[in-house]
């Protein structure tokens, strides 16, 4: 279930950026750092909140600020990889209320605390029913599917990452001596 659940709110997440820009720019934009139908950061984040706040699920005020927690950790430390290792932006959030180096910023964890308890109370129970009643060995063949194009899309990306204009922007360094 959760190979099956990260696929889908990556795809969610997706889907989600893409209407984000179609709908404030007008225009179609393959969003994130891979060429799939797919943001892993979305995914990652999902399948984390899941995992590691089983215990507090009945308490939704907790389980909503450590979602934020988890998934501005995850924002952030992806936003530094991405630009340390690709020399790239995929997002800034400068300018934005209560932001970090640009990498997150308050209005998106609340924006994410709030999805993850979506995720945690609606969808993720909604989607288990769901798998469960599929064919098991479908299920195998399918997450096996999906991992393998998800490596490729990694391996290939991690040489020719997904760029331009409205995906990543140059990042530019400060100079300490202004």
């Amino acid at each position: 279930s959760y190979i099956l659940l990260f696929f889908a709110f990556s795809m969610m997440g997706w889907i989600w950026e893409v209407c984000l820009t179609l709908f404030s720019e007008g225009i179609f934009v393959n969003r994130g750092a891979l060429f799939g139908p797919w943001l892993p950061i979305y995914g990652s984040g999902g399948v984390l909140i899941l995992f590691l706040l089983q215990k507090v699920r009945n308490r939704p005020g907790i389980t909503f600020i450590l979602t934020m927690l988890i998934c501005g950790i995850v924002e952030y430390g992806t936003a530094l990889y991405l630009e340390t290792f690709k020399h790239l932006k995929w997002w800034d959030y400068t300018g934005y209320f209560f932001n970090i180096h640009g990498r997150v910023c308050l209005e998106g964890l609340l924006f994410f605390g709030i999805g993850g308890l979506a995720f945690i109370y609606i969808l993720a129970p909604f989607l288990v029913n769901i798998f469960r009643k599929w064919n098991s060995k479908l299920v195998k063949i399918l997450c096996v599917f999906l991992v393998c194009f998800l490596i490729c899309d990694f391996l290939y990306s991690s040489k020719h990452p997904n760029t331009g204009n409205g995906i990543t922007s140059e990042l530019v360094e400060k100079n300490d001596n202004s």
